[in-house]
């Protein structure tokens, strides 16, 4: 009778134990490095399908393959121009992080549109 009381403090004692160690958190260090948005393009899994359902109705409108991978080449282009031009805006990081999000979720976007806009002006080179 004794023993068995013994016996099961000592295992009450065990299990409240393994308890309150298995509760504990693992203490992690406190991350400094600042981790900024950016925008992966990956040009190695450019695809496209063969047969669209537009030209299983009629395929005099619809785009052949050809034409439909240079139009996502140059969408992709496109894509990357935007983020080199966003790489070198000097904005703050949250409308930085807000224009990457346009960028590849809404491309065409008002917002990214006016941040991307470039004044190019030509200057005529020849002389008359």
């Amino acid at each position: 009778m004794k023993t068995s009381r013994i016996w099961t403090l000592c295992l009450c004692a065990f299990l409240f134990g393994t308890v309150a160690i298995s509760a504990q958190q693992e203490i992690t260090a406190p991350a400094t490095v600042k981790k900024t948005a950016s925008l992966k393009i990956d040009k190695s899994n450019v695809k496209v399908k063969r047969h669209t359902v537009m030209s299983r109705f009629d395929s005099e409108i619809a785009s052949s393959e050809e034409v439909r991978m240079k139009k996502k080449q140059a969408r992709i282009a496109d894509t990357e121009l935007k983020l080199s031009i966003l790489d070198t805006l000097d904005i703050s990081e949250r409308r930085r992080k807000t224009l990457l999000r346009d960028l590849k979720y809404t491309p065409f976007s008002n917002r990214l549109n006016k941040a991307t806009l470039v004044d190019t002006k030509f200057e005529d080179t020849s002389e008359n």
